[in-house]
């Protein structure tokens, strides 16, 4: 005879099956499920999430924990008083949401939600979880790009986000908010276009042309995407208005489209390059293609015939015309790869990767002119004569090296002496061409600095973690 409360234990298990097999399959209301579904219930917002679902994901942290066995604690009472076994488990902490904005595993967030994260864990919609690495993030504008680490190619790449035309936005037009606020994974708010060019400033933040809505925006939607009706991103989620109800503010699409076009090179991921100069804005062309910034001379995009102003339609065969398109057509690019474009005029012209030569190398990273110690500097600045390392020689501007922002070049200054770099010495531009060699935008390298005071000509050795560009 089966108890009432077996049969609602059983009864329990089953539901919670058919939830995990439904939580299982991304997008699982399929077009077809719909179609079986009277219309008066499928409305547009409805297939603007199911759309969009699939493509946004909960970021957070995980930590390890240790936790009595209540099993272990019984029988410890009883057969070994004076022994506490504890269990070592992980807990997922949420941090915030993101968007994944290309299937390769590459995803969108604010800053601030991984900013003080020891590491980054990424939940997407079908319940699996892939560590995640810092690539780029631009702190004014409180934007973060993410990669996940696995193998996401072909037919293993995810589901990325559609983008709707930068500026195309209605007033009073029906948004939806899709986030994970206080923990609830890919919870969905409805509401309106409030307005935008709004003017928001929060601590170091401040923008003139932020989006409003009314759709709820809670502690843990930040990162998350503003859609519309069509299911195309608008916005990334930012803040609320804290003193008010239904306030809420997003950050616009054409600024996510001018951080992307920057951050989205292959000089970011590898040791590859083609020739982009760094920091240089891409601009749309007339024929509906991407013109070409400023190229380097010298370059494989050089070398290969592409100019500067050159207006490019397709690249790899992917179609070019917006300005993240190029980006997502070439940031995967490696060391020999042949990367093909086609031009405005018809002409079609194949380029080969190369690696990136030293001292772009080191300036693309670091920010930094670099130049070996000789007996002749040595003397010159006082220093001992057994003394190796690299001096610097130039503090690239800020805002010619990178959106990022860091504080640890603030502490640097010409003349000072980098001895050590990950653990190595870095006494010539070679070895430290080496160890950055293999390196990628967003790492934390420590770096050893002898710090020169001219005047008193004296020196001072500190330690400091780099962030890599």
């Amino acid at each position: 005879m089966i108890s009432q409360t077996q049969k609602t234990i059983f009864a329990r298990n089953i539901l919670e099956c058919l939830l995990l097999l439904i939580w299982a399959v991304p997008g699982w209301l399929s077009a077809q499920s719909l179609s079986n579904i009277s219309s008066s219930r499928v409305t547009p917002a409805v297939k603007a999430v199911n759309r969009a679902l699939p493509w946004v994901v909960n970021i957070g942290t995980e930590q390890r924990l240790r936790v009595n066995d209540s099993f272990d604690l019984f029988f410890n009472q009883f057969f070994a008083p004076h022994h506490r076994s504890q269990e070592v488990v992980k807990k997922f902490f949420p941090l915030g949401s993101g968007v994944l904005v290309d299937g390769r595993g590459l995803v969108l967030t604010n800053f601030h939600v991984v900013q003080r994260a020891g590491n980054v864990e990424v939940r997407l919609f079908n319940g699996k979880s892939y560590p995640a690495v810092l690539v780029g993030y631009d702190q004014p504008n409180d934007l973060c790009l993410l990669r996940l680490s696995g193998d996401f190619q072909g037919e293993k790449a995810l589901a990325a986000a559609s983008f709707a035309k930068s500026g195309d936005l209605l007033l009073g037009e029906t948004v939806i908010s899709i986030g994970n606020p206080f923990g609830l994974e890919h919870s969905v708010s409805l509401g309106v276009l409030s307005a935008f060019n709004r003017n928001f400033s929060e601590g170091d933040i401040s923008f003139s042309d932020i989006i409003q809505t009314d759709a709820a925006i809670n502690p843990g939607n930040s990162g998350g995407p503003l859609v519309n009706l069509d299911g195309d991103l608008i916005g990334i989620n930012l803040a609320i208005r804290q003193d008010a109800q239904g306030i809420g503010f997003a950050i616009p699409l054409s600024r996510i489209e001018l951080f992307l076009s920057y951050w989205l090179r292959p000089a970011h991921f590898s040791n590859a390059y083609l020739g982009f100069q760094p920091g240089a804005a891409m601009s749309l062309g007339p024929n509906t293609g991407i013109c070409l910034p400023e190229l380097l001379e010298g370059s494989p995009l050089v070398e290969a015939g592409l100019k500067t102003g050159d207006e490019v339609i397709s690249v790899n065969g992917q179609r070019v015309s917006r300005l993240m398109d190029l980006g997502r057509a070439i940031w995967s690019v490696t060391v020999g790869d042949k990367v093909e474009f086609i031009l405005a005029s018809g002409q079609k012209i194949s380029v080969s990767a190369a690696a990136l030569p030293l001292p772009l190398l080191v300036r693309t990273r670091l920010g930094l002119s670099l130049q070996r110690m000789t007996p002749a500097l040595r003397q010159a600045m006082g220093l001992p004569d057994d003394l190796e390392g690299l001096a610097i020689s130039e503090i690239i501007p800020q805002d010619m090296f990178s959106m990022q922002q860091n504080l640890w070049r603030d502490i640097l200054k010409r003349g000072d002496i980098i001895v050590e770099f990950a653990g190595q010495k870095a006494g010539t531009l070679e070895a430290l061409g080496k160890l950055l060699a293999d390196s990628h935008s967003g790492q934390t390298v420590r770096m050893i600095v002898i710090s020169i005071n001219h005047q008193r000509r004296t020196y001072q050795p500190f330690a400091m973690d780099v962030i890599l560009n």
